[in-house]
């Protein structure tokens, strides 16, 4: 055997023993999201109610642990209406990383632009995102692929598929 072989092959058990160590962080993430959902229910069978950050102490605990974590403070405090609106109903949060433009699910998902300025406000709050330019990319070569009909049947997917319900 080359020395060459026996560096791929090296680099190969290196490789799968990331492949590995992700893995377990992965189910731990899952584990520990599990866990957070259970006491979000129990909050919400206790009627907590989740007021403001700087005003009430549960909203204050949760975003300064946050940020003494390692979370920007916008993060934390987009985290925050996140749990805010969970605990209020009592639903898992699905995803903590799904909000954009500091808005809340709720918003993100609800009020319709009543003009031009509004819906041009809410695309620059898309565009600005980092992951904005990645999505028009792939949405534009499902399209050219014809994996999609239409652009807007793509955007549909893709919400749904983030679990976003649109009607």
């Amino acid at each position: 055997m080359t020395t060459e072989k026996i560096s791929y092959a090296n680099e190969a058990a290196l490789i799968a023993t990331d492949l590995i160590e992700a893995k377990q962080h992965d189910d731990k993430a899952s584990l520990l999201r599990e866990g957070v959902n259970k006491k979000i229910v129990k909050l919400n069978k206790d009627k907590v109610v989740i007021g403001r950050y700087n005003v009430c102490a549960v909203a204050t605990a949760f975003v300064d642990t946050l940020v003494q974590g390692g979370s920007a403070k916008k993060t934390a405090q987009n985290y925050l209406s996140l749990f805010k609106d969970a605990v209020k109903t009592g639903k898992p949060v699905l995803d903590w990383g799904g909000v954009r433009g500091g808005k809340s699910r709720k918003d993100a998902k609800g009020a319709k632009a009543t003009t031009p300025k509004q819906l041009a406000d809410k695309l620059a709050t898309a565009y600005r995102d980092s992951d904005f330019e990645t999505f028009v990319t792939d949405l534009q070569a499902s399209f050219q692929n014809d994996e999609i009909s239409t652009l807007l049947e793509g955007i549909q997917s893709y919400l749904e598929s983030e679990g976003i319900e649109l009607k």
